[in-house]
């Protein structure tokens, strides 16, 4: 095993010598350190070590890539292909030891009015070129010093009071009851509703839960099953609440596949389509405006997504006084930034709507008055005492 020594900078470092060649690495963390050893090794065996300053950007991104595949999710994967096909043509002609850090600005620039992607191909290319100096190709990646482009935040809509409302009453039918139930109460992902199982739910007589540990993902609309989440804080057990189990218990027993979300068709024991999936949040999304009608309700449909439940499910954790440990569990998350922004906004939204210190304010005002008046008619008693002994 590596032997690590932390430097004074703050990270940590290692040598791995193999086929007689010394390879030096660094990270912020052991465990990124551990990461970069097992993919050395890796790519070692698989012979994928270019060491030639000669290679070009193109023939060294798909080796790394082929070395990465193994490691990622299937949506990553695809991600990824969609980022090294097709932005990185400036440069895939170009030796690796050539790139400049004005290449790589060039780069970045290409896609400035789209900075979801901008952020993904510099994400990716500083991969690659901190790679290439892991594999002494490279003495310096170009990527160090340049800004990474912000990513553009959506805001987390939720629903209002009228819609949640209305999702209690629209005219669901069972398997769309069930996929709300499930992302709106228990507050999953829509990958993670869309892989569950009966052999998922615990349940007895009073009480019950879920487990969450896979997912299915789409990719070119092909349903793909991963036995994993997320990332590894997305397995968890959420609790069913009471005014859920009974529908809960019924949906688990009225449906004869194992799987609850399936597609509609004959091939009825397959995880639904990525079609199926839009035609069920379709319907949904229908159902729910159709009821609102009925209601003369407003519901306004701008923004409004699965995950719209699921950050629902994170204000119901913040008034039920779950802290912010626990919510950070049962959604899922490796830490507590997103979920923190969420508590703060409902702390000042508190703060705005708490008429404790206005209450106090008259309170006060209230008490001064009556302390003044209380005064004045104790002063006013002893004038007119005087006044009265000056007169006998």
């Amino acid at each position: 095993m590596a032997k690590y020594k932390k430097r004074k900078d703050g990270r940590y470092h290692t040598s791995i010598t193999l086929d007689g060649k010394k390879y030096e690495l660094y990270s912020k963390s052991i465990k990124e350190l551990d990461k970069k050893v097992i993919e050395l090794r890796v790519k070692y065996e698989q012979g994928l070590m270019l060491k030639s300053p000669t290679v070009l950007f193109k023939d060294y991104k798909e080796r790394w890539f082929e070395a990465k595949k193994p490691m990622i999710s299937a949506k990553s994967i695809a991600s990824y292909q969609s980022i090294l096909d097709n932005h990185f043509t400036r440069i895939d002609y170009m030796k690796i030891v050539d790139i400049k850090k004005t290449d790589v600005q060039y780069v970045i620039n290409d896609l400035i009015d789209k900075p979801n992607t901008a952020n993904k191909t510099y994400m990716t290319l500083n991969q690659i070129l901190e790679n290439a100096v892991d594999d002494d190709i490279l003495n310096k990646n170009p990527c160090r010093g340049i800004k990474k482009p912000k990513i553009e935040t959506k805001e987390k809509r939720i629903l209002t009071d009228e819609e949640f409302y209305l999702t209690e009453v629209a005219d669901f039918n069972d398997r769309e009851k069930m996929f709300v139930i499930m992302s709106k109460y228990c507050g999953l992902r829509p990958e993670e509703t869309r892989a569950l199982t009966k052999d998922d739910f615990f349940i007895n007589n009073n009480s019950g839960y879920v487990r969450i540990n896979k997912t299915v993902v789409y990719v070119s609309n092909k349903a793909i099953f991963q036995q994993f989440t997320k990332n590894s804080s997305s397995i968890r057990d959420i609790p069913l609440f009471a005014n859920i189990l009974p529908f809960v218990r019924y949906y688990l027993s009225s449906i004869q596949t194992n799987k609850l979300f399936t597609n509609l068709s004959n091939k009825k024991d397959e995880y639904m389509s990525s079609q199926s999936y839009k035609w069920l949040i379709k319907k949904i999304k229908d159902k729910i405006r159709y009821k609102a009608w009925e209601l003369k309700i407003e519901f306004n449909e701008k923004g409004f997504t699965a995950y719209t439940f699921r950050h629902t499910y994170a204000t119901l954790l913040y008034y039920s006084g779950i802290n912010l440990k626990e919510a950070e569990y049962y959604m899922g998350h490796t830490d507590s930034k997103m979920l923190n922004q969420v508590y703060i906004h409902l702390d000042k939204q508190a703060l705005r709507e708490n008429n404790s210190i206005e209450d106090y304010i008259k309170n006060k005002l209230i008490l001064n008055k009556q302390t003044i008046q209380s005064k004045t008619s104790v002063q006013d008693s002893v004038q007119n005492q005087i006044e009265i002994e000056k007169v006998t």
